[in-house]
C-alpha cells in the first residue's frame, strides 16, 4: 500500500482524497518510485476538472499530479541505465502525488548529486515544454522573442532557456516579478491593457518569434508584434494552428532529451527554478488552489517523503 493523494470523480479541489492506495508491481519499461516531491502544474487541475476527459465520468481512481522526482524502488522487466538507489526526476503520467508510483523509464533522467531534489522535481512539464517550445519554433542565436507569461511555470524554464541559446527574451509578467526577470535576464514589460504597445517599445525591430503561455486568444495581437515569418507558438489555444501558429502538445517526439538538457543546465548553473511555496501532501488542495490561482511566481511542490 501507499498514501497517495487522488481523486474518484471530477470536481473542485475538494474531490481530492490523501489515503492508502494499493501499488501493483512495475510493469515492462517501467520504474518504481519512492517519491521525495511532485510539484503541481495548471495542467493537474485541468484533468481533475475533467476540462480535458471526454465529457464523460471519471473512470476509477486517479493519482494527481505528472512532475515527480525520487529514489528509484525497483525496475520492471528490460529497463536497462535505472537501478534501485539512483535518484531520478522527470514524468509520472500514471500520477505523482503518492509515496510509491510506477512511471516509464523513458520519462525519467538521473538527478546529479548537484541538484536539489526540490528543483528537480519541477522540470517534468514545465522544463519538457520549454524545450520542445523552443525547438518547434527554432529560437537561436541573435533572435528576439516576445513570451507572454514570462514568470510562470513554463516562462521560468523557456526564458532562460531561450537566454543561454543567444536569444534576448521580452517577457510579460506582473510588476512584482519584474525585478526576478531582470535577474533571469529578461525585459520585463506590465501585463494588461496597453501590453501590445510596452512590447512594441521594448524593441527596435519585429519580435523574430512569441509565445502564448498562459491566457490564449492572442494569436492576432503576436501576429502583429512579429515579422512576417515569425513562428507564434501557444500552450493553450488550440485554434492557433488554423491560423497559422503552432500548437506545443506535449506529445512531440525526444522528451527524454528535452529533460536531460533542462537537468544539464540546472546543473551547470544556468538554470534557476524559483520555488514558490512548499506544501505537505496532506495539502495538496490548498497547492493546487494556489497554482489554479495564477498568480505564484516560479514553482510549487509537495513533500510526498
Amino acid at each position: 500500500m501507499t498514501l497517495a493523494a487522488f481523486y474518484t470523480e471530477y470536481g473542485d479541489s475538494d474531490v481530492l482524497q490523501v489515503s492508502e492506495l494499493p501499488v501493483p508491481e512495475p510493469g515492462p519499461g517501467e520504474v518504481q518510485l519512492r517519491v521525495s516531491y511532485a510539484s503541481v502544474n495548471p495542467v493537474d487541475i485541468k484533468i481533475r476538472t475533467g476540462m480535458l476527459g471526454d465529457g464523460g465520468p471519471l473512470q476509477g481512481t486517479t493519482i494527481t499530479g505528472m512532475d515527480v522526482a525520487g529514489t528509484v524502488e525497483r525496475v520492471g522487466a528490460g529497463v536497462t541505465g535505472f537501478s534501485p538507489g539512483d535518484r531520478v526526476a522527470g514524468l509520472s503520467p500514471n500520477g505523482a502525488a503518492a509515496e510509491l508510483v510506477n512511471t516509464y523509464a523513458a520519462t525519467l533522467v538521473h538527478v546529479p548529486d548537484s541538484v536539489d531534489v526540490r528543483v528537480a522535481a519541477t522540470i517534468g512539464v514545465g522544463g519538457g515544454t520549454a524545450v520542445r517550445a523552443l525547438g518547434l519554433t527554432g529560437v537561436s542565436r541573435g533572435d528576439t522573442i516576445l513570451v507572454d507569461g514570462a514568470s510562470g511555470g513554463v516562462g521560468t524554464f523557456l526564458t532562460q532557456l531561450a537566454i543561454a541559446r543567444g536569444a534576448t527574451v521580452v517577457g510579460t509578467a506582473s510588476q512584482a516579478n519584474h525585478e526576478h526577470l531582470r535577474e533571469l535576464g529578461v525585459v520585463p514589460i506590465e501585463y494588461g491593457e496597453g501590453w501590445q504597445a510596452r512590447a512594441r517599445a521594448a524593441t527596435d525591430h519585429p519580435f523574430d518569434a512569441a509565445f502564448d503561455l498562459v491566457t490564449g486568444g492572442k494569436f492576432t495581437d503576436l501576429r502583429a508584434l512579429s515579422s512576417e515569418t515569425a513562428p507564434i507558438a501557444t500552450l493553450v489555444d488550440p485554434e492557433v494552428p488554423e491560423q497559422g501558429g503552432i500548437l506545443v502538445t506535449g506529445r512531440e517526439p525526444g522528451f527524454e532529451h528535452a529533460l536531460q538538457e533542462v537537468m544539464d543546465a540546472i546543473a551547470d548553473g544556468g538554470l534557476r527554478v524559483p520555488i514558490a511555496r512548499e506544501f505537505p501532501l496532506s495539502e495538496i488542495a490548498a497547492a493546487q488552489d494556489l497554482v489554479a490561482d495564477g498568480h505564484t511566481r516560479g514553482k510549487v511542490i509537495v513533500s510526498v517523503a
